[in-house]
C-alpha cells in the first residue's frame, strides 16, 4: 500500500493502456499517482492537488505537451518548484533539444524503459529536495529577532495565506475595525495584498503604502519579495507587510537594551521607564528606590549610551525597534 506521505506524480497520457502501465509502476515503487488523459484534465488536477512532479506526453490531441508545459509554468507560479518530465515517442536530438528549450526538466523517450523513469523520478525529487533544503536556512535568517521586533510584521507566501505574523502586528491589527476573518488582516490589505503577491510571482519588486482602515492612524507597508532562481518555494514569504501606528508604543525590550549597551538589570529598568514617558520620581516609586539612586542609576546610562541628557536617551531608546518580550 502507498505511504499517504509518498511523493504525489501527475501522469498525463493520452493513451488510457500506457497510462495504467505507467500509474501500475510508479505505485509498485512506492508514489502516489494522480492520472490525466488530456491537457484539461491536468489543469483540473493542478488546480485540487500539489503534485511533487509531472510526467506529461507530448503528442496529444487538442494541446500537447508544450501547451501543457506553457500554461503550467504561466498559470501555477506557485508550483514553478515542480519539475516536469516529457514523455515523447519523438527520439530524436531536435526533438529533445526543443523539450529542454521549451522549460522540460528532463525528457524521456518510447518505449518507456522504467527503470530509467523510475531513476530519472527519483533524482529530479533529490535535486527538488536539495533546493528546498538549501534555501531553509536563508529563509530562517532573522526569525529568532522576528517577535522582538516593535515593527508589525507580516509574512504572507504565494497563495495569500499568512505564515508569519509577529505580536506587535497582532496588536495593532486587533484594534483595527472590522479585520478580514479569511487572511486575518484589515479589508483594505486584501486587494493590494494580490497585487503584491502577483508582483512576487512576476520577479517584480514593488513597495505600496496603506491606510489600515478609515478610522485609525495606522499605516501598512507592502513589500514584494521575488523568490531567487527560477524555481519558487511555495513556503517561501512572497509578501511583507509592515504595520504601524504612531498613537501606540510599545515597551522596550530589555534583553536588548542589556545586550546593546551592556546595561545592568537595575539600569535597564530605569531606562526602560524613561522611556515609556516616566519622570525619576515616579520611576523610584514603581521600582522601590530612592530617586538618588534612580540618579545614579541614570548616569551610568547615560556614560554607557554615549548620552548627556534625558532628551537624547529618550530619543535614542525609542529608535530601537524591538520590544519587551514577555
Amino acid at each position: 500500500m502507498t505511504a499517504p506521505s509518498a511523493p504525489l506524480i501527475l501522469c498525463c497520457e493520452d493513451e488510457p493502456a500506457l497510462r495504467r502501465d505507467i500509474a501500475d509502476e510508479l505505485r509498485e515503487a512506492g508514489y502516489r499517482v494522480r492520472e490525466a488523459a488530456n491537457a484539461d484534465e491536468v489543469f483540473d488536477a493542478l488546480g485540487e492537488c500539489t503534485p511533487d512532479l509531472v510526467l506529461c506526453d507530448i503528442m496529444m490531441p487538442g494541446t500537447d505537451g508544450y501547451g501543457v508545459l506553457a500554461g503550467f509554468r504561466k498559470d501555477f507560479p506557485h508550483l514553478q518548484h515542480v519539475p516536469l518530465v516529457f514523455l515523447s515517442a519523438l527520439a530524436t536530438t531536435d526533438a529533445l533539444i526543443r523539450g529542454k528549450r521549451a522549460g522540460a526538466d528532463d525528457y524521456l523517450t518510447k518505449p518507456i524503459n522504467y527503470d530509467l523513469l523510475i531513476s530519472t523520478i527519483e533524482a529530479r525529487l533529490r535535486q527538488t529536495h536539495r533546493v528546498q533544503q538549501s534555501s531553509a536556512p536563508v529563509e530562517r535568517i532573522g526569525w529568532h529577532l522576528f517577535d522582538q521586533l516593535s515593527v508589525g510584521v507580516l509574512a504572507f507566501d504565494a497563495n495569500c495565506s499568512l505564515v508569519r505574523v509577529n505580536p506587535a502586528a497582532e496588536n495593532l491589527l486587533s484594534r483595527s475595525a472590522h479585520p478580514d476573518t479569511a487572511l486575518g488582516i484589515p479589508p483594505g490589505l486584501a486587494k493590494p495584498l494580490r497585487q503584491m503577491v502577483r508582483a512576487a510571482l512576476e520577479k517584480r519588486e514593488e513597495t505600496q503604502a496603506v491606510r489600515l482602515d478609515d478610522e485609525a492612524a495606522g499605516m501598512a507597508v507592502m513589500f514584494s519579495c521575488p523568490a531567487e532562481g527560477q524555481r519558487a518555494d511555495p513556503k517561501q514569504p512572497a509578501v511583507f507587510v509592515y504595520v504601524t501606528d504612531p498613537q501606540y508604543r510599545t515597551p522596550l525590550s530589555g534583553d536588548a537594551l542589556k545586550s546593546l549597551f551592556s546595561l545592568t538589570p537595575a539600569e535597564t529598568e530605569v531606562a526602560r521607564r524613561l522611556a515609556m514617558g516616566l519622570r525619576l520620581n515616579e520611576i523610584a516609586t514603581d521600582l522601590g528606590v530612592s530617586q538618588t539612586t534612580v540618579s545614579f542609576h541614570l548616569r551610568n546610562v547615560f556614560d554607557k549610551t554615549g548620552t548627556n541628557r534625558q532628551v537624547e536617551l529618550v530619543a535614542l531608546l525609542l529608535s530601537l525597534p524591538l520590544r519587551a518580550v514577555s
